[in-house]
């Protein structure tokens, strides 16, 4: 094969994947979160510096690829609607909390890592709220729970 065109066959190869690396990082870069939240429960619980998703992207990279759940995550919802979640692409086990438009946390459970198993809200949710899983018990959250206040600020 005349070596001209495995060169130009081999530069295009290059480029293909600096193109294919630059846009899966432009799509990271606008699923990373843009705000987190202090969340005031009944009971005194606080919950500090949660990243919210709001966007689609963001909630469709959720906490997946991670090897800590940090915070946890808060998914926000406008409007509130009947939600479905899944696990795939998460290494760590979490523990997922719908929580209705009044705040009432009405369903938690358990998920399993790398599963595409479905968690339905079976109700209208604003938010789901994922923590590692156990820490809802840890920190005292339980179904009938409600999420009194939520402050957000931009992340720096």
């Amino acid at each position: 094969m005349n070596p001209a065109i495995l060169k130009g066959a081999a530069g295009l190869i290059v480029a293909g994947a600096l193109l294919a690396f630059a846009a899966s990082r432009q799509q990271a870069q606008a699923a990373d979160v843009a705000e987190v939240c202090d969340l005031s429960f009944t009971g005194n619980v606080q919950l500090r510096g949660v990243p919210v998703a709001r966007t689609k992207n963001q909630q469709a990279k959720g906490l997946s690829n991670r090897d800590d759940a940090g915070p946890g995550m808060l998914f926000a919802f406008d409007p509130p609607g009947k939600l479905a979640f899944w696990m795939r692409d998460t290494r760590i086990p979490l523990s997922i909390a719908f929580v209705s438009e009044d705040g009432t946390l009405f369903a938690i459970e358990d998920m399993t890592p790398y599963s595409d198993e479905y968690h339905l809200s079976m109700k209208p949710a604003k938010y789901a709220l994922e923590l590692a899983q156990g820490q809802f018990q840890r920190k005292g959250l339980a179904v009938g729970s409600r999420l009194l206040k939520e402050e957000c600020r931009p992340t720096e």
